[in-house]
């Protein structure tokens, strides 16, 4: 019998931030003779929260259950020993880092959560417990200081509803220094008006006296840094600004290492620059590189902090503004394309890829556009109505440029209950509001990618070098422009138009996998085994994140994971380990010498690629093979 608790655990930054614990260690453990004590086990979390030092985590290994790590999203799922009989079970969590660390601090810090008694739901052979948590800002914040790492949180919003979010903007945070301003960091809005900035104590502690001594403004301690903000429009138009006495008033000064904000911009800003469309990600999970500055990115394309490779459709994110007044079939219209170069890349933050590379326009070459929904369009009379707008091919002109009007005016005249003269009547349009919901234009990376991978004969085979798949990369160009005439190719391109990823790694293949039980092979799959066995693998992809083999008896009280040379592969992010295989790997000799047992078995190969769409992973291929043992 098994038994798994799966979770996710995150920490707030302040009551309406907060973020992902991911990449931590999260560690199972049998409870003391003290926590089992029902008072203990009921006990709400925030009252067990406590930080380890090394004597009291050494003195807990000996209960140590099991461990797992957190995935991106702080996801976790750890399947507890034979031998636990689904009693209390007590929750830690290890960190040598915290999300988004940008300072060099190099420790381990380990806190206890809970003690909690799991309510097991599932079947004779597998019980689980689902179980999630969020830690507070109190403590999730203390926990960050110990790393030195600070962040503001925040967002920027309309002043006239003070709802309508500023999707696209800078905005920058400043400390307000005794000799001169530090500059904390600079963040672009996402589309709900969001933004972030990470930096550390030396970000407003350090002057050019500081090898001498501290130097901080004389209006406050040196605990925190006293903060004011300056918001400015993708083209560079500053929309909002604050100086050095905003951040002398007592909200502002000695910010703690956690510190929100809501920003108020008046949108009575003059100039077409106010509203624009920006290209600011893939996805919901990975930012593109602005300027020389990396984001989400790394300079070889990789993205995120595991190095994923992209796949499949992504979509291309922002803002989308839909004409200079940012009202539907009025002023002058915006266009925005996306081109792709699949033969010439560059470095991330290093120079642009030159325009002529990009020879392949996304809804003109075959194939590369895909559709996905852009914007929504609100009624706000009676009744109210909410309407979906999507971008297709019929929206895009012959050169790939697309036109969010058209989108719009297309959804009205398709759909019966509406009326497209709406749009442009005097009354009637002035109740309809676009609404960007961050989506602008859908690629389909399998069309630009060498899609086969190599074969091997048997399971054990090596795939031969010069045969193994490469990584793979393209480059992205995003153009924009305001319609002045378009019959007379008179056009204004905006702020925002040539942002580039010079480098984007992409795989739409599957692994090269194979797998089997040795003495079950060439035609004895249903035989008895008994004596010595051995499986033999192959598994080749050159994002190749993780590799197990797990062999679990029919009762569940065999289940564990083999280990040999080179497995099992976790978090893998080395390209020198983008090929394993082994042709007699021992299952009841060492270096696993498993002592099984009379019973059915079934042997599980899980190879797992380091590939993400921008909105979610991909899951595990699995191969699984059963066999009879008898002792």
């Amino acid at each position: 019998m098994s038994f798994i608790i799966r979770g996710n655990l995150c920490g707030y930054i302040c009551r309406d931030c907060r973020e992902s614990l991911s990449n931590v260690v999260v560690r199972i453990y049998e409870p003391g003779d003290s926590q089992n004590q029902p008072d203990i086990v009921a006990a709400d979390p925030k009252y067990t929260l406590q930080v380890l030092d090394e004597k009291e985590v050494n003195a807990k290994k000996k209960q140590l259950l099991a461990e797992g790590k957190t995935d991106e999203s702080g996801s976790f799922e750890i399947t507890l020993p034979k031998g636990y009989n689904g009693g209390p079970v007590v929750i830690d969590v290890s960190l040598s880092r915290v999300p988004e660390q940008t300072s060099d601090v190099k420790k381990t810090v380990q806190f206890s959560i809970t003690t909690l008694q799991p309510a097991w739901r599932g079947n004779d052979n597998d019980h689980y417990f689902t179980w999630s948590y969020c830690l507070s800002y109190r403590f999730w914040c203390a926990i960050r200081a110990l790393f030195d790492a600070w962040v503001i949180c925040g967002t920027v919003r309309s002043c006239v509803d003070n709802k309508t979010p500023l999707v696209g903007v800078k905005v920058s945070a400043f400390d307000a220094d005794w000799l001169s301003d530090d500059l904390l960091g600079t963040a672009t809005t996402d589309g709900s008006g969001h933004f972030r900035i990470d930096y550390t104590s030396k970000d407003f502690k350090q002057t050019f006296l500081s090898p001498i001594i501290n130097v901080e403004t004389p209006f406050s301690s040196t605990s925190g840094p006293d903060l004011y903000f300056v918001v400015e429009s993708s083209g560079g138009t500053v929309l909002y600004e604050e100086t050095r006495p905003d951040g002398q008033t007592p909200d502002r000064r000695d910010a703690p290492n956690c510190f929100c904000i809501n920003l108020c911009v008046d949108f009575d800003i003059p100039g077409p620059d106010t509203i624009v469309s920006a290209w600011t990600g893939i996805g919901t999970q990975f930012t593109i590189p602005v300027g020389v500055d990396l984001n989400d990115f790394d300079s070889e394309g990789y993205a995120g902090s595991l190095l994923y490779g992209l796949t499949g459709a992504i979509r291309a994110t922002g803002q989308v503004a839909i004409s200079s007044t940012n009202k539907a079939m009025q002023g002058n219209p915006y266009e925005y394309r996306f081109l792709v170069s699949d033969s010439v890349t560059g470095v991330n933050g290093g120079v642009l890829v030159n325009a002529a590379n990009f020879t392949k326009v996304v809804g003109v070459d075959s194939g590369l556009f895909h559709s996905i929904k852009i914007g929504q369009m609100w009624y706000n009379g009676s009744p109210f109505k909410v309407v979906d707008i999507e971008a297709t091919t019929a929206d895009l002109d012959s050169d790939g440029w697309l036109d969010a009007n058209q989108s719009v005016l297309r959804t009205f005249t398709d759909d019966p209950g509406l009326n497209p003269a709406d749009l442009t009547d005097p009354t009637e349009s002035s109740k309809w509001h676009w609404v960007d919901l961050d989506g602008m234009m859908g690629i389909n990376t399998s069309v630009l990618t060498d899609n086969n991978m190599p074969s091997v004969g048997q399971a054990g085979d090596a795939v031969p070098p010069a045969q193994r798949k490469g990584v793979e990369k393209i480059a992205i160009r995003f153009e924009l422009r305001e319609v002045i005439d378009k019959a007379a190719n008179n056009f204004n391109y905006l702020s925002g138009s040539g942002q580039t990823l010079n480098a984007m790694v992409v795989n739409n293949t599957a692994p090269t996998v194979e797998f089997e039980i040795k003495q079950n092979s060439g035609g004895a799959a249903c035989d008895a085994l008994s004596g010595n066995i051995d499986v033999a693998y192959t598994a080749h992809h050159p994002e190749l994140e993780d590799v197990r083999i797990n062999i679990r008896s029919n009762d569940s009280a065999i289940n564990t994971n083999l280990v040999g040379p080179g497995l099992p592969v976790n978090n893998n992010t080395n390209a020198g380990l983008n090929h394993r295989n082994d042709a007699s790997l021992p299952i009841t000799q060492a270096p696993n010498s498993i002592a099984l047992k009379t019973c059915s078995y079934i042997a599980t190969f899980n190879v797992k690629r380091r590939l993400h769409t921008g909105d979610g992973g991909i899951g595990t291929h699995q191969i699984q093979k059963s066999f009879y043992y008898t002792a």
